[in-house]
């Protein structure tokens, strides 16, 4: 129940409507006591509803400190640079343009309004989708701590993702393969690297994160247990991005086998299994540091670029050495589900949407085999 108290002032009259939600009591003040008892009425229609009556309080929480709380209430879950990405994405657009507001004052249209902005300061479509995300996550938050009805990120229209608008994934054949790492091969190790991205799909902090112990050749296969990320200017080392990322993944391809089992035995530090497996570079030279994590992200604009310049062959991520490797595989015959537990996606459906249209499609055996079941009745 919500009732109106009158209370005299020295300023004139005011009227208090106070309330009980839960065990805590809340109060408003107003000046009019038609206004009081109208806001008296709503907030029994929301008691009565079941529904929070945090966003009809004044001092009710801005979203600045929704997004902090939520922020805090999720860090133990997330991966620091899954975390970094959050501060990045709250920081530039989400708390300029809603962070002073209470939280039960921002409306769809609120929503709606500023992502239309988003997409017309030429954004792609996927980084105003990692803001939605992350402005619904805070208000998702409120929602569940009851600071809000209902969450004003639902019903948004999203922008339409346009094909001009995505990156062409680069899909290199093993003749490719080779002619970018004999571009590099005055740059050892990185015409090995360049063979063993593409012929194991381990993704750049995967790679940056190997250690001497997790390369088995004896075996015949890399571990991966860990990644080295940079975040904030630092290196950072956590876990694979999923339960299933963490994988033992084959080394079929003979030669690069052979040549991975003399560089571990020229390696400097080859009696630590603890050692870092790739050299980053000394700061301010180009020699090889084998206590520094390597940078992919400079391996690519310093050394790849090139060698893809010189073999004639278009720009490319170092993502799209996991993409060669999905390919090259897929080409070679191996089941889909061996290649979704070798690239580490979470299931087959994961690697199905991505690859499917790489798929053999000779079905020359299907049809010889459906043949020979039918001519015998």
């Amino acid at each position: 129940m919500a009732h109106v108290r009158t209370i005299e002032r020295k300023t004139g009259t005011a009227y208090e409507v106070h309330w009980r939600a839960g065990t805590t009591k809340k109060q408003r003040t107003f000046t009019a006591k038609r206004t009081a008892e109208r806001f008296a009425m709503k907030v029994e229609t929301e008691l009565a509803e079941g529904n929070s009556t945090e966003p009809l309080v004044k001092n009710a929480k801005t979203v600045a400190q929704v997004i902090a709380a939520s922020m805090a209430a999720s860090k133990p879950e997330l991966k620091p640079r899954t975390f970094h990405s959050y501060e990045l994405l709250y920081a530039n657009r989400i708390l300029p343009t809603f962070g002073s507001r209470r939280v039960g004052t921002v409306t769809r249209a609120d929503v709606q309004t500023w992502i239309t902005a988003l997409a017309g300061e030429g954004l792609s479509v996927t980084t105003v989708h990692h803001h939605y995300v992350a402005l619904k996550k805070a208000f998702r938050y409120a929602q569940h701590d009851r600071l809000i009805t209902y969450n004003p990120c639902d019903g948004i229209k999203m922008p339409k993702n346009h094909d001009a608008e995505q990156f062409q994934s680069v899909f290199l054949n093993a003749t490719q393969v080779e002619a970018v790492a004999r571009e590099l091969a005055s740059f050892a190790p990185y015409d090995l690297l360049v063979r063993f991205a593409a012929y194991t799909g381990l993704r750049a902090g995967e790679m940056a994160g190997l250690r001497v112990r997790d390369l088995d050749l004896v075996a015949g296969h890399v571990s991966v247990r860990q990644t080295a990320q940079r975040i904030g200017g630092e290196w950072v080392y956590g876990t694979p991005k999923s339960r299933r990322s963490v994988r033992d993944v084959p080394l079929m391809h003979s030669g690069t086998i052979a040549e991975l089992r003399r560089y571990k035995m020229q390696h400097p530090n080859s009696g630590n299994p603890d050692a870092l497996f790739w050299p980053g570079r000394h700061v301010g030279s180009n020699r090889l540091d084998y206590s520094r994590v390597i940078d992919m992200g400079s391996f690519r604009r310093n050394y790849l670029q090139t060698a893809l310049t010189n073999a004639a062959l278009p720009a490319m991520r170092f993502h799209d050495f996991r993409h060669t490797a999905a390919s090259l595989w897929l080409a070679a015959g191996f089941k889909p589900y061996e290649v979704s537990r070798w690239l580490g996606h979470a299931n087959v459906s994961t690697t199905d949407g991505i690859y499917a249209h790489l798929y053999p499609s000779d079905y020359s055996q299907h049809v010889a085999r459906f043949d020979a079941f039918v001519q015998r009745g």
